[in-house]
């Protein structure tokens, strides 16, 4: 065999391990952000703590979501590695197949933030909390579309009042005592443990999701320029 076709065998070999370790982790991804997700639709029974299931208006819409989840997230992934394997697209369209999951994940702890709210009997926290930060993202990108030096700065102040404001509803909520069931070690989690892992989860969904579309939002920036 020839040195040519040696060094060509042994590329393609990379490739391939290459490939097959982004689908395991792409994979894990899209499985987290689906578990956020579905986790605590169902009811739950721990030492004589009954958590409800969660209202079937609200658990439908999710069930819909998860499997949207699934139906996006797998394809974009395969497209995505196609594309690398090729090498001869732009950094843009590449990036933008590869940031559905990242994208899926952050929307899979935001899931589970409102299905937390809910399940405490704080529907209405969760509804300003949507409309909040829809109109948040719908001002940030009027402001960078009319200055788009100013995009780093935008977004930084879109995900800090978003933070704050997830926290602060999280606060007000009812207890999730007997609410929302986390166990660790065989017992269970208390209502103040339960608020912080979720608003933390919370926490990094919005930071994912933004640290992702600032990235995006540059590249295409770049391509047109």
């Amino acid at each position: 065999m020839s040195k040519k076709k040696r060094k060509a065998r042994k590329k393609e070999t990379s490739t391939f391990g290459t490939v097959l370790t982004l689908f395991g982790c792409f994979l894990a991804v899209l499985f987290l952000g689906w578990y956020m997700m579905v986790g605590h639709l169902d009811g739950e029974t721990f030492h004589g703590v009954v958590e409800l299931p969660l209202k079937e208006s609200y658990a439908n819409p999710v069930n819909g979501l998860a499997l949207i989840h699934w139906v996006i997230g797998i394809p974009s992934v395969i497209v995505f590695l196609k594309v690398m394997a090729k090498g001869n697209q732009s950094e843009f369209m590449t990036s933008c197949f590869y940031s559905v999951p990242i994208f899926l994940l952050s929307l899979g702890f935001t899931i589970q933030y409102m299905v937390l709210l809910v399940k405490v009997g704080a529907e209405s926290l969760w509804w300003f909390y949507v409309v909040a930060a829809v109109l948040g993202f719908l001002i940030a990108n009027l402001l960078i579309y009319f200055d788009k030096s100013k995009l780093h700065t935008v977004l930084v102040g879109l995900g800090t009042v978003l933070i704050v404001l997830s926290w602060i509803l999280l606060v007000m909520a009812n207890s999730a005592d007997g609410n929302y069931i986390i166990t660790y070690k065989d017992k269970l989690l208390g209502s103040f443990s339960i608020k912080t892992m979720v608003g933390t989860f919370q926490t990094l969904g919005i930071m994912i999701f933004l640290l992702m579309y600032g990235f995006l939002f540059k590249l295409r920036l770049g391509g047109e320029e």
